[in-house]
């Protein structure tokens, strides 16, 4: 197996688990106040606003998480796994954002 592959299996692993880790905090915890941009005297609903976030940041997670075990197992399409990894970061902050706007006066 090729060590950059495994790098870079690690490296996405290691940001699948923080995307989880903060999507626990937000979603069951409901420690909204981590969310960029959070301001309690706008937001009409945050228990709402936690669980779009929160789930938004698991699914993220979770992908990434996938992806990094792809990346592991087949080393030959590494630059194919880092557009996918960056592709999904971003679809997924797209639609958190607009989702999340749905809770702001």
């Amino acid at each position: 197996m090729k060590t950059g592959c495994m790098v870079l299996g690690i490296i996405e692993a290691c940001a699948a688990l923080l995307l989880i880790f903060l999507a626990y905090l937000i979603k069951y915890k409901k420690q909204v106040e981590i969310i960029a941009g959070y301001d309690e005297r706008t937001c009409k609903d945050k228990d709402g606003l936690a669980n779009w976030i929160g789930g938004s940041l698991l699914v993220t997670g979770l992908l990434c998480l996938l992806l990094a075990i792809i990346a592991t197992l087949m080393p030959n399409h590494t630059d194919h796994m880092m557009i996918a990894f960056g592709a999904v970061i971003l679809l997924w902050t797209i639609i958190a954002n607009i989702g999340g706007r749905k809770f702001k006066t």
